[in-house]
């Protein structure tokens, strides 16, 4: 990929990611990132560990606030994800995310539809 490219790609980003943090169209941008980063390298760890940092806070929103948000979670299968990264030994820093991700989607979700 070229450096104008990058550029271009990375200005595309930029200019698509919702203002809002807690929101369906937030989700989908996570679940952009995930798609463009199947693995774990050093470059893109600490995006991934911020993305499920974000899912996590999104979908205990959606929870309370918008159902759509945990369907469009389990409509593409984003624990899935999750579990592939783990099978894929990524390391101590991004598994500790995603334990952590997981712990508090548990602790934290209370509508049953969603568990």
């Amino acid at each position: 990929m070229s450096m104008m490219q990058r550029s271009k790609n990375f200005w595309n980003e930029l200019l698509w990611k919702p203002k809002n943090l807690l929101s369906l169209e937030q989700l989908k941008y996570h679940y952009l990132v995930l798609e463009r980063n199947p693995t774990v390298t050093e470059s893109n760890k600490k995006l991934l560990v911020e993305t499920f940092r974000s899912i996590a806070e999104i979908l205990i929103w959606g929870d309370q606030n918008d159902s759509s948000v945990f369907d469009f979670f389990l409509e593409k299968n984003m624990q899935a994800y999750f579990l592939r990264i783990l099978t894929r030994q990524p390391g101590r820093y991004v598994v500790l995310q995603l334990l952590q991700t997981m712990s508090i989607l548990f602790e934290n979700i209370r509508n049953e539809t969603s568990i």
